[in-house]
């Protein structure tokens, strides 16, 4: 069994972050809210949508992202007024992301749990047959992710295929039996 590792992993999903708040950007959706100290940043919202709530949450438990407060919500809503559920601010660069050690991490569960987020967001973007849009992709994908793990089959002219049935029996077998589906550090770590 080849893993790719969370850390990997943990980079692709912030790099959609950085590519989404870019998108909301340049089409007027970006909104700033404040953080625990009242500081105004960009905030990556995750729409109220598990393709973006799950990588949300794996990047919230390793610290490369950080909730910002809802001073007002909307009143048509049921949140209250303080830490938000669905606006988030990264708190670390690609870069700084890239050369962080998520050593603590590295366990199959975590491994688990963030590719089922990468999966639940990739699958939002795939297309036909399982092909990777390497256009949209980073840099660091190809060698990173999916020529190290057996989930994804790197053909001979460089397309990559995610393999949906490999994923079911490596990842979603074992989600099935998670009891706490969130990353987790190393016991003593």
């Amino acid at each position: 069994m080849q893993n790719a590792t969370v850390a990997a992993i943990v980079y692709e999903l912030l790099f959609e972050v950085y590519r989404k708040i870019d998108l909301d950007r340049t089409q007027g959706w970006l909104q700033s809210l404040p953080d625990e100290n009242g500081t105004l940043h960009e905030a990556f919202y995750v729409e109220g949508s598990g393709r973006w709530e799950w990588p949300a949450g794996v990047l919230n438990q390793v610290g490369a992202l950080k909730p910002l407060y809802e001073p007002n919500p909307p009143r048509w809503t049921t949140r209250l007024p303080g830490q938000s559920r669905i606006f988030f601010k990264p708190v670390v660069t690609l870069d700084e992301c890239e050369a962080a050690n998520f050593l603590k991490f590295e366990t199959f569960d975590n491994y688990c749990v963030a590719m089922f987020a990468f999966e639940y967001l990739h699958s939002h973007f795939a297309s036909r047959g399982g092909l990777v849009n390497l256009d949209i992709r980073s840099h660091r994908f190809l060698k990173a992710v999916a020529s190290q793990d057996d989930i994804f089959l790197v053909e001979d002219d460089g397309e990559v295929r995610f393999d949906q049935a490999r994923f079911n029996t490596k990842v979603m077998t074992r989600w099935d039996e998670l009891e706490v589906r969130r990353i987790h550090p190393k016991s003593g770590a």
